[in-house]
């Protein structure tokens, strides 16, 4: 085939998430998606830069109002109406402006959302689409095999057998030819050739597999998860489950595959050991620690002060859910994950130290101003 050909009909065409990934394909998906993570955080990293820009400048403000906000507090914290008024005054007054950082901040969330759930769709169909093609090439190789050696037995004539055009004439063919061969070779015999014919092409399945799988590592099959409960090779419900194919019964499904079934040349293991969950789990957790850590703001003294309750429960939960989501999808997916956290994980302290230089650097030029106005008086 074609490598051209080969290679467009790897990926679904009807898909957004699908034929961007597809511009990414190094022939092996696993490590297409992770040149696609990194490309796409890359783009990303502008939005997140400035939502931690924004974060990092509102911290700095509150920090510096903080003696003059807690005054505010003991002198109308009786009033909460007024006490929002004469702080929105403060705020004002010093140039500083919550609305900006708040729709940054909606701007992310709302993006990074998006993203995330319509990528998982996107790759759970994409799943469902290449476990099926696999299938279907280990069909066409199952029937190729079949028939040239069943058939070559029972004598075909193809121009004959072509000749019909519906399915039930060409099986009733067969059969003339089967009822013939009976009676020259004897039942046995027909039915010898008639079962080698399908270990045979069973065998060439199981060949066609081992050459068109699509493995990583630890993992058997990228396509489901990577976990010890699941079995490399899918059983017809969740076959059907996955791909929405029930175009062919389960006694077909089973007969096409029934040596991969019974795991000859080592197919049907467990597909993985959770590994992916736990460095997900590991590596998202490392993520946010470092983000809190660099994030926590400090009093006057320089001394770093508590963060609200929630900003620890986000520390345990996010690693949590993603953990979760890596036991309900495909391991290409959970791979999508651990690499999106592991490069948040390097840009954090990047992002970080070149929000707060250009802070620095805005600060010093404040202060030579003021420095500067108050020398013409």
């Amino acid at each position: 085939m074609d490598i051209i050909n080969l290679i467009g009909s790897a990926w679904p065409a009807d898909n957004f998430w699908a034929s961007l990934i597809q511009i990414f394909d190094v022939g092996n998906y696993a490590w297409t998606i992770i040149l696609f993570t990194l490309v796409l955080k890359l783009v990303l990293s502008p939005l997140d830069f400035l939502q931690r820009f924004y974060t990092n400048k509102t911290m700095r403000a509150q920090q510096k109002l903080q003696p003059q906000l807690a005054k505010l507090q003991r002198q109308y914290g009786q009033n909460q109406n007024l006490l929002y008024q004469k702080q929105n005054e403060l705020y004002k007054k010093s140039g500083f402006s919550m609305k900006g950082s708040c729709i940054v901040m909606l701007i992310y969330f709302v993006v990074t959302l998006v993203v995330f759930i319509t990528l998982y769709t996107s790759i759970q169909y994409i799943a469902g689409f290449k476990i099926q093609n696999q299938f279907n090439e280990l069909r066409s190789t199952y029937n190729s095999t079949y028939e040239e050696e069943y058939y070559t037995y029972l004598g075909v004539d193809y121009d004959i057998y072509n000749s019909y055009e519906s399915e039930n004439e060409r099986h009733n063919y067969i059969v003339s030819l089967e009822i013939n061969k009976i009676n020259e070779d004897g039942q046995e015999v027909v039915l010898q050739n008639y079962n080698d014919a399908i270990s045979s092409a069973q065998s060439e399945v199981v060949d066609k597999y081992l050459e068109i799988k699509d493995s990583w590592l630890w993992i058997k099959n990228i396509w489901i998860a990577d976990k010890a409960t699941s079995n490399e090779i899918l059983q017809y419900n969740s076959y059907v489950s996955l791909t929405g194919d029930n175009s062919i019964t389960e006694e077909e499904y089973n007969l096409v595959i029934q040596k991969l079934l019974d795991g000859e040349s080592g197919t049907n293991g467990v597909n993985g050991y959770y590994i992916l969950s736990i460095l997900v789990l590991i590596v998202s957790f490392l993520s946010q620690w470092i983000s809190r850590k660099m994030s926590q703001p400090k009093n006057q003294n320089g001394e770093k002060q508590q963060q609200p309750a929630m900003n620890k429960i986000m520390m345990f939960l996010l690693p949590i859910v993603m953990v979760i989501f890596t036991l309900n999808s495909s391991a290409i997916f959970s791979i999508y994950i651990l690499f999106n956290s592991l490069i948040s994980t390097i840009l954090i302290p990047i992002i970080t130290l070149i929000c707060n230089a250009i802070e620095n650097k805005n600060e010093k030029k404040k202060q030579e101003q003021n420095r500067v106005d108050y020398r013409r008086y």
